[in-house]
């Protein structure tokens, strides 16, 4: 019995971790969305943290590099199968955001966004920032978009766009945005000596959301003065750009659709809550401390 505590007891730690550390990530970015008023373009007249909603406008696109639309973002990810040692499960590989400058237009005035390219892989120093307990990675049931550096964008149209079996000849396209991208590593062959069933070792998922002209938007940015902007500011002297230090969020949910995606850290912390007191107490129990 005791050692079955004591099982339990660690088990529920690292459980009580991840849904604080879940808790915290959602807690500020819901704080930051609702405290923050949206503001007019038309009424920007300095730099700082900007909260705009309006509709994309740009002729300047690019074909996305997963479903091959025109865009003026996309949001992708990769996640390969992996069945080595113990473990049977999805991990991401790589993910990242592309973005040309576009304009954003709420009809009271036109203002410039400029998002950059930004992306993340595991082959990196940093690695893809997971929250993974045993075989489970919570991130891929858990996440509200695309997250790179301090970047999030969340988009409705994010979907598994193409899946690659191993050992097999990818999409044209696929194939190009792999080679193309020194972040995606190539993909692994599978594993001969074993039979699978269901997803294959090496097996990968290519998912990706897209933005475009047309498309109605939330946008929380930093305001920037170009070179050669006159003060007091408008519109046409600045360009908004992720925030040195804080939080980006691009997204073409409703603002309260957005910011209830997030309301789930009120659960996570009284999950930890109880994980965390439930643990403590099994540990005790188990090692005969009470």
């Amino acid at each position: 019995m005791s050692s079955i505590l004591l099982v339990a007891g660690i088990v529920l730690l690292p459980i009580a971790a991840f849904a604080t550390v879940y808790g915290r990530r959602q807690h500020r970015k819901s704080t930051l969305i609702k405290d923050t008023e949206t503001t007019d373009v038309r009424d920007i007249k300095e730099e700082g943290l900007v909260e705009l909603k309006g509709t994309v406008r740009e002729d300047d696109t690019f074909d996305s590099p997963i479903k091959g639309e025109q865009s003026v973002l996309s949001a992708w990810e990769v996640e390969e199968w992996n069945e080595t040692g113990d473990s049977e499960m999805w991990e991401t590989r790589a993910e990242g955001i592309y973005a040309t400058p576009f304009g954003l237009d709420d009809e009271t005035g036109y203002v410039r966004v400029e998002v950059g390219t930004h992306v993340k892989d595991a082959s990196t120093g940093t690695g893809i920032d997971e929250i993974q307990i045993g075989p489970i990675n919570f991130d891929r049931y858990l996440s509200n978009g695309v997250s790179v550096d301090n970047l999030l964008a969340s988009l409705s149209s994010f979907s598994v766009e193409t899946t690659v079996r191993p050992d097999t000849e990818p999409p044209e396209r696929i194939k190009n945005f792999v080679q193309g991208e020194s972040g995606v590593t190539t993909q692994t062959d599978s594993i001969t000596n074993i039979i699978d069933f269901g997803n294959a070792h090496g097996e990968r998922r290519y998912y990706e959301g897209t933005l475009g002209p047309g498309d109605d938007i939330y946008l929380l940015g930093q305001v920037r003065a170009s070179e050669t902007a006159t003060h007091p500011l408008k519109p046409d002297d600045v360009v908004i750009t992720p925030p040195e230090d804080g939080q980006f969020i691009i997204s073409d949910k409703p603002e309260s659709e957005l910011a209830d995606s997030f309301s789930t850290y009120k659960y996570a912390y009284a999950g930890a809550l109880i994980a965390a007191v439930s643990g403590i107490a099994a540990l005790a129990i188990g090692a005969g401390v009470v």
